[in-house]
């Protein structure tokens, strides 16, 4: 159940950060042209995972916007 919670945070942490890209390559912007951050898939099924064993899982970003996606920085949820 932990593992599940933290998916879902990591996921919603993923989901804020598309937002504030957003907002952020809006405003700078005069052309009107704005990157646009889209995540393929935003939710996760790894069947059971047992706590304490580790997984991996790879989330594909894409940048569908008329602007280059500059991606500054990134810190773990």
């Amino acid at each position: 159940m932990k593992i599940q919670a933290r998916m879902f945070a990591a996921v919603l942490v993923l989901i804020f950060i598309a937002g504030l890209f957003g907002v952020a390559a809006a405003k700078g912007k005069p052309d009107g042209k704005v990157p646009k951050l889209v995540i393929e898939s935003k939710t996760v099924q790894l069947g059971d995972v047992l706590e304490g064993q580790d997984f991996l899982y790879t989330y594909k970003l894409k940048n569908v916007g008329e602007a280059e996606l500059q991606i500054l920085n990134v810190k773990p949820g």
